[in-house]
């Protein structure tokens, strides 16, 4: 029985011995610090801000042609599309808005002689907001303008009131406001 116990204090020894060896390991930590993240930003403006095409008095026949430049200021490539909203349907309807890309002189004398129309001749605007280039749902749809970051372009909107104008929009006064809208075009 004195060698069993001998036995049991010399294995209490060694499974000390053990434990204590276990704990003395060398450590050491490497630190990957400035680890930066800046989110991208899209910045979609225009120019001229306002009062793009307006003729007043306007009479069946005359038209009004003006450029608008759409840059991107940010740093990230967006898609965007353009809506109108109008203050008004009756005079809106009468008039025909043709928006083109490509126009070298953008008036309205050049503004048949070439470029490729991305929208019209069709009504100017509705109360109720219509999609005239591409569609501001999220994502990407037929239509959709694309611009790189940092980059512009030209796009040059023509408005006309037809000779058959009908009496209905005599004295009419319609404000159409064209909002561009923008998003991501990356991992969208």
């Amino acid at each position: 029985m004195k060698k069993l116990t001998a036995t049991g204090i010399v294995l209490a020894v060694f499974a000390t011995v053990l434990a204590v060896s276990a704990q003395a390991l060398f450590t050491d930590t490497a630190s990957v610090g400035s680890n930066t993240f800046t989110s991208g930003t899209l910045d979609i403006s225009t120019s001229p801000t306002s009062a793009l095409v307006t003729f007043d008095p306007m009479a069946p026949g005359d038209e009004v042609t003006n450029p608008i430049t759409v840059s991107n200021a940010g740093d990230l490539a967006l898609r965007y599309a353009i809506t109108s909203t109008t203050t008004e349907n009756v005079f809106a309807a009468e008039l025909d808005l043709t928006i083109k890309t490509g126009v070298t002189t953008c008036t309205n004398a050049g503004f048949g002689a070439d470029g490729t129309v991305i929208y019209g001749a069709g009504d100017l605007g509705n109360t109720t907001p219509i999609n005239l280039v591409g569609d501001p749902t999220t994502g990407a749809q037929a239509g959709d303008r694309a611009l790189a970051a940092s980059a512009n372009e030209v796009l040059c909107f023509n408005v006309a009131l037809p000779l058959a104008a009908t009496n209905a929009s005599q004295g009419i006064t319609s404000t159409a406001t064209f909002d561009f809208q923008a998003e991501q075009t990356k991992n969208n």
